[in-house]
């Protein structure tokens, strides 16, 4: 139900330049909008960032850069076996892990995670990944988790923080938004929506992951600029090449990293485009992928034609390969779309903040060059939730701005974006 888009993404961000801290508050300036931090509903790459550091899992990634980083190694789990059949998996949970309140993490911790997952009142995204679980129970010190079928990558599912150990203490029916009780290196303080999301040392913790913090602030809706009053600071697409100029790339202070994320434009499965394959083909034929990724600003990253990134096995990397143009094919865009038009109209959901608005404007333009009337095509800012929960809302046909980033296991995380909207 997608259509691949254009950004290979990096990211450049301003660090202070003092020496990397040891102890202390790291603080963290960002121009965009908090995100949500409940364990089962977060699903953004900052609200993941800062729940790799809160979570505590049955398996997780280790601390180190490169392929070593991306293999999983045991956290709270000691170990696990696989049924014969490949369907039951019990896993063996070590004593001495504990939630930054003092309570023990235990087996049933993680059947919790499952039970809040399950219930709809929640709308965690993350059912859809446990369509095939049959049954998570408890047996003594064990978690014994039953599949309908076998799952290759249930292992990596499992390392998502939706499975993390969650506390009781959490509400089954309804969104954490405060401080809550977690069992990784740190805990969430507290979270101020929109202003500030604090994390600070699980007092509990015992594990051999690295802590070198005594915690970190977040702070939301930052305007980006040169300012010092942050360790890390988001920079604004206007203001790179400048940074850039003065400080040079990765050098001082202006840093530039490449990250295996694809942005996209995503047809919304119950929208107007959802089931025709035809237009789908249309629309991404008539995209503008090069002034897309333009609108991001300089060292934002680079176009791109589908949904595989470059350091993905299986990847299209031969320019003459590509299955689509980085510049708009009109005359095929257009012999496509003859009949399937529909209604005529099209609604295109963005955010508000960052490149939002502009890449909006240029998927209008874009549309409207098809055959769209520009009196027909409608923009909706509306939140980035609005778009992975399980039943999208119907306000969109188009969603201009999102996409995925994994470091590890990269074919597993796709499906799992690609099942989030599978239709029902």
């Amino acid at each position: 139900m997608l259509v691949a888009i254009p950004l290979l993404a990096a990211t450049a961000s301003l660090a202070s330049a003092a020496p990397a801290k040891q102890g202390g508050i790291f603080r963290v300036g960002t121009t965009g909008a908090s995100v949500q931090i409940d364990p089962q509903v977060s699903y953004v790459t900052t609200g993941w960032w800062l729940e790799y550091a809160t979570a505590a899992k049955l398996y997780n990634y280790p601390d180190k850069s490169g392929q070593a980083g991306g293999l999983l190694r045991p956290e709270v789990a000691s170990g696990f076996t696989v049924s014969r059949d490949g369907r039951t998996y019990t896993f063996r949970i070590r004593k001495g892990f504990r939630f930054s309140d003092g309570t023990p993490v235990t087996a049933k911790n993680f059947t919790y995670a499952f039970r809040r997952v399950l219930n709809a009142k929640l709308n965690s995204s993350a059912r859809a990944l446990i369509n095939n679980v049959r049954f998570a129970r408890t047996k003594g010190s064990e978690l014994v988790i039953h599949l309908a079928e076998q799952e290759p990558s249930f292992l990596t599912i499992l390392a998502m923080p939706f499975f993390q150990a969650t506390s009781t203490k959490l509400p089954l029916d309804h969104e954490v938004t405060g401080g809550y009780p977690s069992a990784g290196p740190y805990y969430f303080s507290d979270n101020d929506l929109n202003v500030l999301t604090s994390i600070r040392k699980n007092p509990y913790w015992h594990g051999n992951r690295p802590r070198h913090l005594a915690g970190a602030d977040v702070h939301w809706n930052q305007p980006a600029g040169d300012s010092t009053d942050f360790d890390l600071a988001s920079v604004a697409g206007d203001r790179a090449q400048t940074l850039a100029q003065h400080f040079g790339v990765n050098k001082a202070r202006f840093w530039v990293e490449p990250s295996s994320c694809v942005g996209y434009v995503g047809f919304n499965p119950k929208g107007r485009f959802g089931t025709d394959r035809v237009m789908r083909q249309s629309i991404s034929w008539a995209l503008d992928r090069t002034a897309y990724s333009e609108a991001a600003g300089p060292f934002a990253g680079r176009p791109w034609t589908h949904l595989l990134s470059p350091v993905t096995p299986g990847s299209v990397t031969a320019p003459k390969r590509q299955p689509y143009s980085l510049r708009p094919d009109l005359q095929r865009a257009q012999s496509l779309a003859a009949g399937h038009f529909g209604d005529g109209k099209l609604a295109i959901g963005y955010e508000q903040t960052g490149a939002g608005p502009a890449q909006a404007q240029i998927v209008r333009q874009n549309m409207i060059a098809l055959g769209f009337d520009s009196a027909n095509i409608q923009l909706n800012p509306m939140p980035r939730g609005d778009v992975y929960g399980p039943q999208p809302t119907p306000e969109w046909d188009l969603w201009v701005g999102i996409g995925w980033c994994s470091e590890v296991d990269a074919l597993t995380d796709l499906k799992s974006v690609l099942g989030l909207w599978r239709d029902s």
